[in-house]
């Protein structure tokens, strides 16, 4: 499969017959129910664990729970007539599937579904339950002989409704040797809240929000008062949008409504386009609720579990403990003064572009603007220290090449709060579901742009040339500065003195052999491999890096590797929580990772 047809095949996303697109669909038009009643699984439900547990261990469990072990299916289920899951061929209901195949919060509701449909199968053995990305109604990807397989996806989950649950499950997983997984919404670049043969733990309707005007952490001094939002593990980035927006507040959130705002994406770092603004999620935690794999139920902060708390900022998702919730520092409303680019012949303008973008970045991010530039397409940066005329005066070199060099349109506008900002400018952004992508990240270091300008833009036009999108989040944390009195992070410390965050990512259809996919995965790693040679002391956001990333605990922590290594043998010492490329982690052999490629 050459990269130009994939380009073109996702260029026929929102036309593709039969597809609804969240622009095209309300939000909520409709629901799937995709749950099998709850009978008990017996000892066939996990012959392909490593370590299936006998059949009344299953029937404790369930009884110990009150019956709400549910088992899955995945989500394209109802759509084929031969398969070897539970579920049932179902005309109408895969008219529904077909409909929200590619809408994010049709997806986000059901367990058996993932964002990107690659960690919806086994990839090592093709073993998988997916529809044609670019025609959901195709007859030929679900039509007999086509199987639906349960692939990587648990058959076992619990939805997840309190601290008890989770004590629940660990000590199940203890005695039985059933690996868990643990899943908020799906948007899972590496698959880490997917795995074969585990019991799931969905944390999805853990959705409570709450203010406090002057929240003070669990076992600190009053004087450690801030405004707080609390929010649970379910909580998606566009309810605590409007929710803040709603009492007066500011709360950054990434480019996808439907992005868990509390789960892998806060424990990875949690970038958005305004970390040069307010810093990293992770820099603005002030507390974590969460269940540790010994079952104890802890909060984690400045002043108490002081070393969970730094692991848990930016040492990764599914590691160290469930989090049930987490409360994070609240802004007051103010506007954002903003400029937004577009051409009207990308393709053509691409190389002076970038040689644009690298001479201004470094002093645009010195001077606290924030976005994010889509090569190929345009860009937007953000500032809340300039008014709209000192920014007209700043940008307008910006203005003068875009509009007379470079056949563009340039805008500046003040939005009066984040929601317009978000509404107007940065959900935009969000990248389609429902398909297979593999995503490669390198954090570009400031130096960078000084000593090799010619080697970055060159290596970003190759990289552009080959994938399907390359995007440039001019949003790393270059002149935040940490707030006061808080401990430090354990994202790598690349992030503070780079300027951008590079994503690049490829695909595949719904035919492609294992050889083809395994083919992707060396091509997206090759690629990446440009930037790697260019930035050798840098590293990549695991949350949207390689899945074969080298070196990649230096790459993904830096010197914080030792210390989250020792915190990880603290907290989990008998190793009930293991992922992809986490924090000790088992290895690739492991059994519980026979479906990576």
């Amino acid at each position: 499969m050459r990269t130009t047809d994939l380009i073109i095949a996702f260029s026929l996303l929102s036309t593709a017959k039969g597809v609804v697109t969240d622009a095209a669909a309300s939000p909520h038009s409709f629901k799937l129910d995709l749950h099998v009643p709850n009978p008990i699984p017996n000892t066939n439900t996990f012959l392909r664990s490593s370590k299936p547990p006998a059949a009344n261990k299953w029937a404790v469990l369930n009884a110990t729970l009150g019956g709400r072990l549910q088992v899955s299916q995945p989500f394209a289920r109802p759509c084929f007539q031969a398969s070897d899951t539970v579920g049932a061929f179902n005309q109408g209901t895969c008219g529904a599937v077909q409909a929200g195949y590619l809408n994010h919060t049709v997806r986000v509701q059901a367990f058996g579904s993932f964002m990107n449909t690659e960690w919806e199968g086994c990839q090592a053995t093709s073993e998988q339950c997916t529809l044609d990305w670019q025609n959901p109604v195709n007859p030929a990807a679900f039509s007999p002989p086509s199987t639906c397989s349960q692939g990587s996806i648990a058959e076992v989950f619990l939805e997840v409704k309190n601290a008890a649950d989770v004590q629940t499950a660990f000590k199940f997983s203890k005695q039985s040797g059933v690996p868990l997984s643990i899943k908020n919404t799906g948007h899972d670049y590496s698959g880490r809240s997917s795995q074969i043969g585990s019991l799931g733990l969905w944390t999805h309707n853990l959705n409570s929000i709450s203010f406090s005007e002057k929240f003070v952490p669990k076992g600190c001094p009053a004087s450690k008062a801030l405004p707080g939002v609390t929010q649970g593990a379910g909580v998606v980035h566009g309810d605590i949008v409007n929710f803040a927006d709603a009492h007066g507040l500011t709360m950054p959130a990434g480019a996808d409504n439907t992005v868990g705002a509390v789960g892998g994406f806060l424990m990875g770092g949690g970038h958005t386009p305004v970390s040069n603004i307010y810093g990293l999620g992770v820099d603005r935690v002030l507390e974590f609720e969460v269940v540790t794999p010994t079952g104890k139920h802890l909060f984690a902060n400045d002043c108490q579990n002081t070393d969970l708390f730094f692991a848990l900022r930016g040492g990764g998702g599914a590691t160290f403990g469930v989090v049930l919730a987490v409360t994070m520092r609240a802004f007051p409303k103010t506007s954002f003064t903003t400029v937004g680019v577009t051409f009207n012949n990308a393709p053509a303008v691409l190389s002076p572009f970038l040689d644009l973008l690298i001479g201004h970045s470094v002093q645009w991010a010195t001077d606290g603007w924030s976005g994010v530039i889509v090569l190929g397409g345009g860009m937007f940066l953000t500032n809340t220290k300039m008014n709209q005329a000192a920014a007209a005066k700043y940008m307008a070199p910006l203005q003068n090449a875009v509009e007379k060099q470079l056949n563009g349109t340039f805008t500046l506008v003040t939005l009066p709060s984040y929601l317009a900002l978000h509404q107007n400018f940065i959900t935009s952004q969000a990248v389609p579901v429902g398909i297979p992508l593999l995503t490669s990240s390198r954090l570009i270091p400031a130096n960078t742009f000084k000593s090799s300008p010619t080697q970055l833009r060159d290596a970003l036009l190759n990289i552009t040339a080959n994938s399907v999108e390359t995007i440039l989040f001019a949003d790393t944390p270059f002149s935040f500065k940490p707030f006061a009195g808080t401990g430090p992070t354990s994202v790598t410390p690349a992030w503070r003195n780079s300027i951008w965050h590079v994503t690049s990512g490829n695909g595949w259809l719904f035919n492609t052999p294992t050889a083809g996919k395994q083919a992707v995965y060396t091509g997206v790693t090759e690629l990446m491999q440009l930037l790697r040679d260019l930035t050798p002391s840098s590293g990549a956001y695991h949350n949207e890096a390689d899945v074969h990333e080298p070196n990649f605990s230096s790459s993904f922590w830096g010197n914080n590797y030792a210390r989250l290594l020792s915190i990880k043998r603290k907290y989990d010492p008998d190793h009930l929580l293991d992922c992809w490329r986490c924090v000790n982690w088992r290895g690739a052999s492991n059994a519980n990772f026979r479906c990576y490629l």
